[in-house]
């Protein structure tokens, strides 16, 4: 798990949120030095050894956790050699890990392990030279790219420890604690340092691993004893140091050998350690350092992560039915193939078991910090530098205050849907914190995530002993004792299953993945670093764009275009950077909500103005101006922040509405800005021309190819709800997800659409292409215009599944086109590409490159030059209409030992209500034929038909408020009722569990064009009004029922206003989808009108302050374009 004892936090992987956000603290206005503060409890000191009596030097923090249930949150030790103040809940904790006030320091124990790893990262004191060369060289090398690439080793040595429980069958008692250190510390030997321990070859523990675990505890016992009591066990202290030097010859000789025998092919820790050179000091690592990093990585490398793994293990093996649970969804994610690398982010139970672990227990106790300067804690206790000030972990794991009253179960789900992005700073703390926190977190969570994948998917695992009780070993760390296990093969598994290629895999410099640029020599190009953040991939196209166009101007994409996240504390310097950029709903997208934060966090600070100095960006930004409020507001916060902290800006940010046209803007923006480029990095060389290679060939025989990689739902039912007439067709589609996949009221459904046929055909009708001619795409960056596998792909597939074919075409894409016609073709382009023409005639009535080049049949386009100009097809996102609270299992399982969870795992049903969209097209009204790619997909699915499909949280508050009884008011037109529907499922559930006293108020607004003809679940909404789920106030714009109201949502909103004020003030949360354009404004607008007339004095200006606070949380909209 890397070092017990901190360094450079890492950030959190692709679907986890960090919780490092600094707490804003000060100290009292007071003065500091006359102030005498609140007396810190403290146990009765005794002559001579002062506390030292209190603490149990085999079981140091045993004794800790003792004292803290005894003295409360705060208590302070005289421990002779130091004083030490113990912290054991959130709030202290939180304060003392602000980074302005407080910084680690090395005592205790840690200060003990110097006389093994001396300087070594975190052992070393941070005005040492050392560390810092340490940590500027060696944080990227744990980074989370280069920890991926390290899973061929891992998978190496994980199959080692399985075929060895294999092989000993399943009457053998497998020692936890033992065979994982095998495991870790053969893992962080041959990714680190490429060599080999095999300690899966030998009977007893290897020596160095022996040698080592006694080291620890001598370290241990002597960091808790007097000078007087450690000058008498001078024999201890010989052995111990005898142990030391034959652990430093390894690694010397491992150093040596690397030596006399260069490997430049492997890309490990060692290599960096021996040419790296600091970019701020110029020095490298000495061979001594090299020496006491070494062993910092295997003392740190192995001891927690086989400490984790045990705890992971007993904790399962203790409830059943999580393990269970870790079963179904490593059945559900692998099945019987092998794992492969990009499993990993799908094992999300997994993931929530191992932190639920670190939590409960884990094998970090304690880290320690100081106070920079003298200062106040908990606004009443008084610490000085000198005061040691130790995090009880298990304290502040178990806090109730944010744990809640279960803090002492375990749980992993506390952990899922949103329970993770929801805690407090500071508040999960294994890794430690601040900028010496575990540099090596990114390899122990793979690590271990393999472990409980591989082992699971192969083996039934029981305690060897049912009656085991848990025993602690403590040294450096704690792990469980004596805890051993029996795995036995599961049905159909055999010696060799899902191991795949599992062979020694060569290590060599990494690649990046992505084809060469055509013929291009990139030998004598200049670096150019390209950054995205997007949920949906258009961003990352216009990156891939980038790339693909880069060596023609002399530059190069060198890795692979990255996400935002990657650039966090890890922006270049050396190469200009471009970020492209969207919002959602006003937020950063999931893959960039760390780099906004760590931005916004830098940048409150005044004394980071230069942090970014020496660096040369440009942004784009894309957005949808129907969110008027917060169009564009993530892509002009990070060009205004790169700005604050030094950066400077090569080219002015540029911006797209994607709800025009998506791709001019952003080519008008790259024509200005690569000449920025090449002048910025010193480009002298002739522009090139390139263009995308398209090879086609004809099949042995057709076949399909992968689609994207997402899950398989299947369709139960597709039903018509509300006949096409004065209104689009309605329909609701149910489908079942797979085992594991689970949602709650007010999640989507993304899935993946397929473009019409009849549009499909007129594209290889028009290129004279034959549905089953196979392409192989080169020559471009673009992910989605290539195999999944690396060969050729069928041209059916590729036009029907990876492109966008019905987006407007750009000004400069018919200015293109224009120039590769001829004749009265060539003069009739020229004019659509002019500004007045193209808003009027292309813009306005979606004129698609398709369109024009069946209208203009003298244009020569190559096919590839087609395919480049087209967007890549993105994943329709759709509100669920259905609650799983509220649904019976709809196809319950059958198959044998399946517990009742994941019997109602395999059979939830996620509901989509939508409309088909179908219309004369605008372009060629009276011959042509708009329909939706993704309703007209979803319309035409039977049932048992496969649906690719996964399921996104929303990261807006946007579900019903945690306590039933907080009002709510919801608003919603047409098919907009699909999340309400959801809310409503859900309170009939919970009154029908409870009663319906259990029910805040509830009213819903709901808009239709008619009564008779798509008033949607008119039935359902008057059954739950009459169970007092919900009021229910209708308005139909075209035919009102008998008496009813005929216009729209927002009349009946300011007619009720005095009411919903009463709700409003009685905290009651409004719930709004629908348009943005329509729906979203009016509604807004009417709340601005109800606070203005009970607000007259605060003017307009103060309505939409209001309405913009109660954005955060109280008035939630999911509104669409």
């Amino acid at each position: 798990m890397s070092c017990p004892f901190n360094h450079q936090a890492a950030a959190q992987k692709e679907q986890e949120q960090e919780q490092e956000q600094q707490p804003q603290t000060t100290t009292p206005n007071v003065d500091i030095e006359n102030f005498q503060g609140a007396p810190i409890p403290q146990p009765p000191e005794k002559w001579l050894i002062g506390n030292l009596g209190e603490i149990d030097p085999l079981f140091a923090v045993g004794s800790l956790w003792k004292l803290a249930d005894v003295y409360g949150p705060i208590y302070t030790l005289n421990l002779v050699k130091r004083k030490v103040i113990v912290l054991s809940n959130w709030e202290l904790i939180n304060e003392v890990c602000d980074e302005k006030r407080f910084e680690k320091i090395v005592k205790g124990v840690q200060e003990s392990v110097r006389v093994f790893v001396k300087n070594g990262l975190f052992t070393s004191y941070g005005d040492e030279e050392e560390w810092g060369i340490a940590h500027r060289t060696l944080v990227p090398a744990f980074g989370p790219l280069h920890v991926r690439k390290m899973f061929p080793q891992m998978m190496d040595i994980m199959s080692q420890m399985i075929l060895r429980w294999d092989r000993f069958g399943p009457n053998h008692r497998i020692d936890c604690a033992e065979d994982f250190t095998r495991l870790a510390f053969d893992v962080i030997g041959l990714t680190a340092f490429n060599y080999r321990f095999n300690a899966f070859y030998t009977e007893d523990m290897i020596p160095f691993a022996k040698q080592l675990a006694e080291v620890l505890v001598e370290a241990g016992k002597r960091a808790n004893q007097t000078d007087i009591q450690n000058a008498l066990t001078f024999l201890s202290k010989k052995h111990m140091m005898d142990n030391i030097h034959s652990m430093w010859k390894v690694c010397d000789d491992i150093v040596a050998e690397r030596k006399a025998n260069p490997r430049p092919d492997v890309d490990d820790i060692l290599n960096v350690m021996l040419n790296a050179v600091d970019p701020v000091t110029g020095k490298g690592f000495t061979d001594e350092n090299i020496r006491y990093q070494m062993a910092t990585f295997l003392v740190a490398g192995h001891d927690t992560s086989a400490g984790t793994m045990a705890f992971v293990f007993y904790n399962l093996l203790q409830h059943p039915e999580a393990l269970q649970k870790c079963y179904a969804e490593v059945d559900a994610v692998l099945g019987d193939k092998p794992l492969e690398v990009e499993d990993i982010p799908k094992l999300k139970y997994l993931d929530a078991a191992m932190k639920e672990t670190l939590r409960f227990l884990g094998p970090i106790p304690v880290i320690s910090r100081h106070a920079k300067e003298t200062t106040i804690i908990g606004g009443k206790y008084k610490v000085t530098p000198d005061d040691v000030l130790s995090f009880n972990l298990k304290g502040l794991h178990h806090d109730p205050k944010v744990w809640g009253e279960d803090c002492d179960e375990f749980k992993p789900e506390r952990l899922l849907n949103g329970g993770w992005e929801r805690l407090p700073p500071n508040c999960w703390k294994p890794f430690g914190t601040g900028v010496r926190s575990c540099i090596g977190r990114y390899l122990a969570e793979q690590e271990i995530i393999i472990c409980m994948a591989m082992v699971f998917q192969r083996f039934v695992v029981e305690m060897a002993n049912p009656e085991y009780n848990l025993k602690i070993k403590s040294t450096l760390t704690i792990k469980p004792d004596h805890l051993e296990i029996k795995v036995r093969r599961r049905p159909g598994k055999d010696h060799l299953f899902a191991f795949g290629n599992v062979a020694p895999a060569p290590i060599k410099a990494a690649t990046n993945g992505v084809k060469s640029n055509g013929d291009l020599d990139k030998s004598n190009l200049k670096p150019l670093a390209v950054f995205y953040g997007g949920n949906s991939g258009t961003c990352k196209s216009f990156g891939e764009d980038l790339q693909t166009d880069a060596p023609h101007h002399g530059l190069d994409v060198p890795l692979k275009v990255q996400s935002l996240d990657d650039a966090v504390e890890n922006v270049p310097k050396d190469r200009p950077v471009v970020i492209i950029t969207s919002s959602y709903e006003g937020q950063p997208p999931d893959n960039a909500r760390n780099f906004v934060a760590w931005l916004e966090t830098r940048a409150a600070d005044p004394a980071n103005s230069g942090l970014l100095k020496g660096v040369r960006y440009s942004v784009f930004g894309a957005g949808n101006k129907d969110w008027a409020t917060t169009y564009h507001r993530i892509p002009k916060l990070v060009d205004d922040l790169m700005e604050k902290l030094g950066a400077t800006r090569l080219y002015a940010a540029g911006y797209v509405d994607v709800s025009q046209d998506i791709v001019g803007p952003f080519e008008d923006w790259k024509l200005g800005l690569f000449p920025k480029l090449r002048e910025a990095s010193g480009v002298t060389a002739a522009v090139k021309t390139g263009e995308i290679s398209v090879k086609i060939s004809q099949p042995e025989a057709p076949s399909k190819l992968a689609g994207e990689e997402v899950t398989d739902g299947t369709v139960l039912s597709n039903k018509i709800i509300a006949q096409k007439g004065v209104g689009p067709e309605k329909r609701q589609i149910d489908v079942l997800l797979p085992a594991g996949v689970e949602y709650r009221s007010g999640d989507y459904l993304v899935i993946q659409p397929f473009n019409p046929r009849e549009t499909v055909l007129r594209v290889l009708n028009r290129f004279g292409l034959h549905p089953d001619d196979l392409v192989t795409v080169s020559g471009t960056s673009k992910e989605h215009l290539k195999s999944y596998s690396g060969g050729p792909i069928s041209v059916f597939e590729l036009i029907s599944t990876r492109v966008e074919l019905a987006n407007p075409a750009s000004q400069r894409q018919i200015s293109t086109l224009a120039a590769l016609s001829t004749g009265a073709d060539v003069e009739r382009l020229q004019a659509l590409a002019t500004d007045e023409l193209y808003a009027k005639e292309v813009l306005l009535k979606r004129f698609s490159t398709l369109d024009l080049l069946e209208d203009f049949p003298s244009c020569s386009l190559p096919f590839g030059a087609y395919l480049d100009m087209l967007a890549p097809l993105a994943p329709r996102q759709y509100s669920i209409s259905s609650s799983p609270l509220a649904q019976q299992p709809g196809v319950p399982s059958q198959q044998l030992g399946q517990t009742v969870e994941q019997s109602k795992a395999t059979s939830i049903v996620a509901t989509l209500t939508y409309d088909v969209h179908e219309a004369p097209s605008l372009s060629h009204p009276n011959t042509a034929t708009f329909r939706g790619v993704a309703s007209s997909h979803l319309s035409s699915l039977v049932p048992g038909s496969k649906l690719r499909c996964f399921v996104r949280k929303t990261h807006a508050p946007f579900h019903l408020p945690a306590d039933p009884k907080t009002p709510v008011i919801m608003v919603a037109a047409g098919t907009g009722i699909a999340p309400m529907r959801a809310f409503l499922q859900e309170r009939a559930a919970i009154a029908q569990a409870r009663g319906k006293d259990s029910l805040g108020p509830a009213v819903f607004y709901f808009g239709c064009r008619d009564f008779e003809q798509d008033y949607l679940y008119k039935d359902q909404l008057a059954e739950w009004e009459k169970q007092g789920v919900v009021k229910v106030r209708t308005a139909f714009s075209k035919k009102p029922k008998p008496g009813g109201h005929k216009g729209h949502v927002d009349e009946l909103i300011w007619e009720d206003r005095e009411e919903l004020k009463g709700l409003f003030k009685d905290g009651a949360r409004i719930l709004v989808c629908g348009s943005a354009a329509r729906l979203g404004k009016s509604t807004a607008e009417t709340c601005l009108k109800i606070y203005e007339e009970e607000h007259p004095e605060l003017g307009r200006e103060g309505a939409e302050k209001w309405l913009t606070k109660m954005k955060e949380d109280r008035y939630v909209s999911d509104i669409f374009g």
